[in-house]
């Protein structure tokens, strides 16, 4: 089946069952999903106008919005949302990129998709609506993994939309409808009768998928597939032969193949086999993946490359942050503008304006402002108040954890069972991760440590650090100097948004580079204990830090605990004694 006839289906199929409300284009151009929302809305009857959510949607514009008074007498009135379907026909909404939406507009899917009633108390409003509205959403497919699993079950309708591009005049992305199916759409919205469910069909759709499978909705959302394709066919009732067309339509089945393929749960991953070679995309270690909502369940043979598998959640190890649908830990001091801009506001003051987006503001109004030379290139912009704007900006988290590997150290340790507490509440925080080597044998120099600071845990250079080998020198005194100066910059320059941050340190506390000669990349000599005195004095230095907690992991040997137990002392932490599990490999 061709991609414009099977997404053209889809959305006929959306159209016809409200249970099918949530379509998922997978590797949709965001460019597309616009148009794709209107031919739908054209679709349904009413010829409302798709609704567009951009990424960055708060809860103020999707339900209730407050608006200057018509008429400029004064005043504001309440104006309803793109969401707020109460006493309206059923709309289509349009969101271009699943994977990048708001969390507004994540929670308000999980809200309403496949819900029977809807209620909002808010504003001065109590409404109660029965929800109806049609998503129209593309996510490309490697981004599922970061996805809330709760959100993706509301998808029911998965469509590969891989290859599909506008027809020759640049804009038209379907063909319009047929007459049959406007006059069946019509028909399925006043009331008229669904075809039966057969026997031999519904044991087709647990053929096709079992009661293993994971999700508690694809057998429904198969099954309504089913049922409206043999509705738009003009089907008595619905038979095998429309399961199977649908299984073929969403990439469940190929219809070339003679029967349908078993589904079983994939084999265990382990942790350590991820380690050898990175993967594609970006893992969390194994003692801090999250478990998933039962076994994964992917197709044994595999299928014809034209045909993508509609669930590939269930092939990609969870990268989602946990508890997804709900904002991070953040201060509440408004003081802190860190995080990454997804969108403009109107400015309330002069911090953070986004000029670009003042600018483009500001030129709807020059015709009026100065009618007379406003087309003139060497005029000057007319700018008021009103015109600012300001970046809005993601929450971030107020957490973050510091982690000073010394691999000279670990000598065939283990350390996932070491740090996995710690990385546990580093992913449940949703803290920002930084990791400082030092003595990795891969380092581009041997004389200094390298430090890297991650969004999350759940970014692929964390595995990839904890996978280095050991080198030969150990400068210490560089790796305390790079974590100290991030704790420095973290907790008290500027607007600092860390309220809670964590150093572990996992060394025996032995050093043979001084800090000069790793700030130099000059061959020390006569060394002596230089390595070790300046790591008890960057120590001292971050001791001072506020809001900085401070852990030790000494691995052994028992001869150097005296070195462990003084540099825990500077840093005014604990030491944590470590026992040694050797790896595999040991």
């Amino acid at each position: 089946m061709e991609v414009r006839e099977r997404v053209a289906k889809a959305l006929a199929c959306a159209a016809l069952d409200p249970g099918l409300a949530g379509v998922l284009l997978l590797d949709l151009d965001p460019a597309l999903a616009a148009p794709l929302g209107e031919w739908l809305a054209a679709l349904l009857p009413g010829q409302n106008r798709p609704r567009v959510l951009p990424s960055d949607t708060t809860d103020d514009d999707l339900w209730v919005s407050v608006r200057p008074s018509a008429g400029g007498g004064g005043g504001f009135r309440p104006v309803p949302g793109p969401l707020l379907a109460a006493g309206r026909r059923a709309a289509v909404v349009v969101v271009p990129d699943l994977s990048r939406s708001s969390l507004a507009t994540s929670q308000a899917a999980v809200m309403t998709l496949t819900a029977a009633v809807a209620h909002l108390e808010r504003d001065s409003r109590s409404d109660t609506w029965t929800p109806a509205d049609r998503w129209v959403t593309g996510c490309p497919t490697d981004r599922t993994a970061r996805l809330s699993r709760h959100l993706l079950d509301r998808f029911g309708l998965r469509i590969d939309a891989t290859g599909l591009t506008p027809v020759s005049d640049g804009r038209t992305v379907l063909n319009d409808p047929p007459d049959a199916w406007r006059q069946t759409v019509r028909a399925a919205h006043e009331g008229g009768p669904l075809p039966p469910f057969s026997a031999t069909a519904a044991d087709r759709v647990l053929v096709l998928l079992p009661a293993s499978a994971s999700g508690t909705r694809r057998d429904l959302f198969l099954g309504r597939t089913a049922r409206a394709l043999a509705l738009l066919s003009g089907a008595a009732s619905t038979e095998a032969h429309h399961v199977d067309e649908a299984a073929a339509l969403t990439g469940l089945r190929h219809p070339a193949a003679s029967q349908a393929p078993r589904v079983d749960g994939p084999p265990p991953l382990d942790g350590r086999a991820l380690l050898e070679e990175p993967p594609p995309t970006a893992r969390i270690p194994r003692q801090v993946r999250v478990g998933t909502d039962g076994p994964a369940v992917l197709p044994s043979q595999p299928l014809p490359p034209q045909v993508a598998w509609p669930y590939p959640e269930d092939m990609l190890l969870d990268e989602r942050e946990a508890a997804p649908l709900r904002p991070p830990h953040h201060r509440s001091a408004a003081k802190a503008l860190r995080g990454l801009p997804i969108g403009t506001t109107t400015a309330t003051s002069t911090r953070d304006l986004s000029l670009t987006a003042t600018a483009r503001e500001a030129a709807k109004y020059q015709a009026l402002r100065c009618p007379a030379h406003h087309l003139d290139g060497t005029h000057p912009l007319h700018l008021t108040a009103a015109d600012l704007r300001a970046h809005r900006r993601a929450a971030e988290s107020s957490r973050l954890l510091v982690i000073l590997l010394d691999h000279t150290s670990r000598r065939g340790l283990d350390w996932f069972p070491v740090l996995s507490p710690y990385l546990n509440w580093a992913y449940t925080s949703r803290s920002r991760v930084a990791v400082v080597e030092v003595g990795a044998g891969d380092s581009p120099s041997e004389l200094a440590a390298s430090l890297c600071v991650c969004r999350s845990l759940l970014d692929r250079r964390i595995v990839q650090a904890l996978a280095r080998p050991a080198g030969r020198a150990t400068p210490l005194a560089h790796g305390l100097h790079l974590a100290g100066a991030l704790l420095r910059h973290e907790t008290q320059h500027g607007g600092a948004l860390v309220d809670d941050a964590l150093l572990l340190v996992f060394t025996d506390g032995r050093a043979n580079v001084p800090l000069d000669a790793s700030l130099t990349l000059r061959t020390p000599t006569a060394v002596g204990d230089r390595g070790v005195r300046d790591a008890w004095e960057q120590a001292r230095r971050i001791a001072r830090l506020p809001r900085v907690s401070s852990l030790v992991l000494h691995p052994g040997p028992r001869p150097q605990e005296h070195l462990v137990a003084r540099l825990a002392e500077e840093l005014g932490g604990e030491v944590i004694a470590v026992d040694r599990v050797e790896t595999d490999a040991a």
